[in-house]
């Protein structure tokens, strides 16, 4: 994997064959920060989603025909305590055994295979890794998961993702609220995410709203957003 950060933009390629596990993000309008992105991305050679934030909105006609627009992803951002906050017993911190239900689940909810999925997976679910990924499980089986990150009093989430068979049941819901009673235990004031399509409406019911819009861009072809 690559993953790069700065104060004007971050990479973050799992190196998979689908751009929805291949990320970077753009948010300053200097020609040279787009610049030495794309060059990482080359570098790579893997098909990438591409967000362009603030500044760097206007530098899209500077990409390229290789990059199509994929439409935009709703940046969020709450309050903690103005979220849903609920402990539910049957969520857990995810291990390295439970890789292959992870990926399950999120190749099922993303539209990738839990080979591709699992790719990003390994990383994060290293013990020491500064991302952390949870598991609701019902019944014994594990039904939706999501990953979280904090630094100092904000959090972020990360490809929260239920099962399609599992949707409509309130696990997504009851996974989020758990984690946000969590995450206000331990001092944090603000949560920080970007919504897919099927995710949003979930975050609008539950005490998120949206700052801004990226602009997203494709070399290959993603399967979350059009």
């Amino acid at each position: 994997m690559v993953h790069r950060v700065t104060t004007k933009s971050w990479v973050s390629l799992a190196g998979a064959p689908t751009p929805d596990v291949n990320l970077a993000l753009v948010h300053d309008g200097d020609a040279d920060t787009l610049a030495a992105v794309l060059e990482a991305i080359a570098e790579v050679g893997c098909p990438t989603l591409l967000m362009l934030a603030g500044r760097a909105t206007a530098q899209a006609n500077t990409l390229g025909p290789a990059w199509v627009s994929a439409g935009s992803m709703p940046f969020m951002r709450a309050d903690i305590t103005a979220t849903s906050r609920r402990r539910d017993p049957r969520v857990r911190r995810a291990g390295r055994d439970d890789l292959d239900a992870v990926s399950a689940m999120l190749g099922d909810a993303f539209a990738m295979t839990a080979e591709v999925a699992a790719v990003p997976l390994h990383p994060v679910l290293d013990p020491q890794a500064d991302m952390t990924t949870w598991v609701l499980e019902d019944q014994g089986e594990p039904v939706s998961t999501v990953m979280s990150c904090q630094v100092d009093d904000a959090i972020t989430l990360w490809c929260m993702a239920t099962p399609q068979r599992f949707t409509r049941r309130g696990f997504a819901r009851a996974l989020l609220a758990d984690l946000m009673a969590r995450a206000e235990a331990d001092g944090v004031r603000v949560g920080l995410l970007g919504a897919t399509p099927a995710g949003k409406p979930l975050y609008d019911a539950t005490g998120w709203t949206t700052v801004e819009a990226w602009d997203l861009y494709t070399n290959g072809q993603t399967a979350n957003f059009h």
